[in-house]
């Protein structure tokens, strides 16, 4: 299926929380450089979005110590916004610490570099690629059985039939596998 891994959305999130915790007990840049990548995955997990746009959502919030922000949504060319959450998780202080450091490495590489230095290090400590937490995100939606419609105005869509191919192809596949079992 592309860009999706086939990643389940809760255990997903377990995993990313835990190495959170874990990556707020130690010290040093490359445990802050740790806490600031599992923050934006867990935000993109959380929220189904790109992680450009998670990565300028915690951007955002930090600055402004918010819970929530709209974001514009980088495919579309028509400046429309989405709404992100931050997860309930993340706390003010991890916000705090990471201000300044994700400030830094944006101005250092540009929020291109960023995403592609976060894509590269997901790769690599977790064998998936961070496109598919937005597939997560989507299926998990889908089999909890909100509308397309829904699933589309939350991760910013624009077109319907990108929600309605990616779910179906999924259902679809998952009939065909339990048909003997019916």
């Amino acid at each position: 299926m592309g860009w999706d891994q086939g990643l389940d959305y809760e255990e997903t999130y377990r995993l990313l929380l835990k190495d959170l915790k874990e990556a707020r007990k130690k010290e040093g840049v490359k445990a802050l450089k740790r806490r600031m990548y599992l923050v934006i995955l867990l935000t993109q997990l959380r929220n189904g979005s790109r992680i450009g746009e998670a990565i300028e959502f915690i951007s955002k919030v930090s600055r402004e110590y918010s819970q929530e922000a709209f974001i514009t949504v980088e495919k579309r060319r028509d400046g429309y916004q989405r709404l992100m959450i931050l997860p309930r998780e993340v706390k003010k202080a991890d916000l705090l610490a990471l201000e300044g450091l994700l400030e830094r490495e944006l101005q250092k590489h540009g929020k291109k570099g960023v995403v592609i230095k976060i894509s590269t290090w997901v790769k690599k400590t977790y064998g998936f690629n961070t496109h598919s937490l937005r597939y997560a995100f989507v299926g998990y939606l889908a089999e909890k059985k909100y509308p397309p419609q829904l699933i589309a105005k939350i991760t910013g869509h624009k077109r319907l039939d990108y929600i309605l191919h990616y779910t179906q192809e999924k259902a679809a596949h998952e009939l065909l596998l339990r048909l003997d079992s019916i």
